[in-house]
This record gives C-alpha cells, structure tokens and sequence, in this order.
C-alpha cells in the first residue's frame, strides 16, 4: 500500500510519550501500516525527553522528529491525545488517518473509517509496544529504551495511579531488549525533568500546559514534575504573576497550576484567584494556604485533577 505525506504527530508541549510515540510508530511504520511515515512534533522537547534521546548511543536510527506549526496536505497520524484544543491547525476529520492513544476521547472526527487503538493504559507507548507484539516486529533495543523512558515518564516510575500491571508487565519485557538500571534511569530522568537552568518562569506553567473545554468553560492546567519541588514554590510570586498574563492571553475562565512532587507523591496546587480557589475547594475539599492547596497522593492531571474539573464545570 502506498500512502503519500503522511504524518505523526502529538499533542502541543509535547510530553516524553508524544515525542517517542510519533518516533517509534514513524520507524515501524511501513511493517504497521505498510507505507512509510514522518515523525512530527507539535512544540519544542522538554528537558526529560532531550535528556532521553541523548541517552540514546550515536548514531542511532530512530528519527527525532522536526516542529510542524499546521498541516496541509499530509494524512495524519494522531498519537497521545484525541482533544481537539491540544492539537495543532490543519487536522481534520479529511486528513485524519489513525488515532493511538490512551486518554479519553476528546470529540474528534473523521470522514471515513480510520485506525484506533485506544485503551486505559498508563502510557501511548504501552499501547504500541501491543501492536509491535501483535504484529511480531522484532523491536531494536534504542526502540525498546525509548519506549521504556516514555513509559516511566507517564506513570512516574509506576507511582501514578494511571499505572496499569500491563504497563508494568511491558516494561519488564521491554528491558529484556535494553537491560537498563530502571531504578537508576528514572532517577537521571527526574533529575532532568526538575532542572530549571535556562528555563524561564513563563515556560514553567507552559511546558505541561494542556487546555480544555468544560461545558462553557475555558479551563487551563498546567503541570511541573519534579523532585525539588521547593525550587518552585519559591518562586511563587513570579508563577502567579506569569499564570495572570496567560490567562488574560488566553481568555480563560480557570486557570490551575500543578507541582508534582515526584518522590513525595503529592501536589501543590497553584489557585491564581479566589474564583479557582473556591472551585478547588468545593472539589478537592483541601485546605488553602496564601492560594496553594496541599493534595496528598495526587500526581496524575489525567485521572486525579481533569475529570474532576470536567464534571463540576461540564
């Protein structure tokens, strides 16, 4: 079969699992879907997954993918996400080809039939790890170190409460292939994850910053992980100040800001007005502090913040 200009793509600020999805479907897509696709990103790598591809030993074949701001003409192949707020211009229910993900469905469409494959797992790349097995590929081990790196992203080493046993059972084959110290290379990737040299403050609330639509509400969550959450929190006054302008810029009802502590498994969460600070408290029953809430045990944006959000405001 024979498919001209047809792209993979993420979500925009792009996450380890949306870089590494578009990478690992891109060089096996000829054996999946029997044509040849190109690796996309929607926005610029984070210092996790520059820290990961960097890992990886020179010269490797797998393609990082280059920054596309619209689509045209190429068919698509959407990974990571299926939220029509989080994708770039230009996809559509014409061009929209395939779809690999483990959100919620997010209301896109498609003309005709396409390619599916979502499930509750903790992460894309667990989902394509699947279709590799089911389709016997035999998988090189920098693909196997990718997708192992996206995965321990997603669940936090297994500590979120997206993690499923499957992703936990893919992970150990997976290392079979790449035979790497996990418990080492998560700590080297959280430390990257937390590294803010260079990173300005706007950037801080805007390199995990994902918008939703709830009911009639504009609604912002943006999320920092980290294993020094302190380094954040002092510099609250500057995060409060940069989450004012972009909620102005972006004309939002809500606006939240989360920091993750990676190792403590909790957050602060950040109310930027008292409008988000009653709404935190009507769902999240926390107790506010100078407009940051405390939640113990809550790291995930996906399952433990968003729906949440989605079913007072929807």
């Amino acid at each position: 079969m024979k498919q001209d200009k047809t792209i993979i793509i993420g979500h925009k600020n792009p996450d380890a699992d949306s870089i590494i999805s578009a990478m690992i479907i891109a060089f096996y897509s000829e054996k999946i879907f029997g044509f040849k696709a190109i690796a996309k990103r929607a926005g610029e790598i984070n210092s996790e997954t520059k820290f990961i591809l960097n890992f990886l030993p020179k010269p490797t074949k797998i393609k990082v993918p280059q920054l596309l701001k619209e689509v045209k003409q190429e068919k698509v192949i959407l990974v990571d996400t299926t939220e029509p707020s989080q994708i770039i211009s230009g996809i559509n229910e014409d061009n929209l080809f395939a779809i690999i993900d483990h959100h919620n469905l997010g209301g896109l469409k498609s003309m005709s039939p396409i390619y599916a494959r979502v499930e509750p797992l903790g992460c894309t790349c667990s989902i394509i790890y699947k279709i590799l097995k089911e389709k016997k590929i035999k998988i090189s081990k920098d693909a196997a170190t990718l997708m192992i790196a996206a995965i321990i992203s997603d669940t936090l080493f297994f500590n979120s409460p997206t993690t499923t046993s499957e992703d936990k059972k893919i992970a150990k084959e997976l290392n079979i292939i790449a035979k790497l110290d996990l418990k080492k290379f998560s700590a080297e990737m959280f430390k990257a994850k937390s590294n803010l040299k260079g990173i300005k403050t706007e950037e801080i609330i805007e390199k995990d910053y994902k918008f939703f639509q709830m009911g009639k509400h504009k609604v912002g969550v943006g999320i920092w992980e980290t294993v020094d959450s302190a380094s954040i929190i002092e510099k609250k006054e500057q995060i409060f100040s940069a989450m004012k302008n972009k909620k102005t810029e972006e004309n939002l009802d809500h606006l939240f800001f989360g920091v993750v502590d990676i190792l403590k498994e909790n957050m602060k969460f950040f109310l930027l007005s008292e409008k988000e600070e009653n709404l935190a408290k009507q769902i999240f029953k926390g107790k506010s502090e100078n407009r940051i809430m405390f939640l113990p045990g809550v790291v995930s944006r996906k399952k433990q913040i968003v729906p949440q959000l989605k079913q007072v405001l929807s």
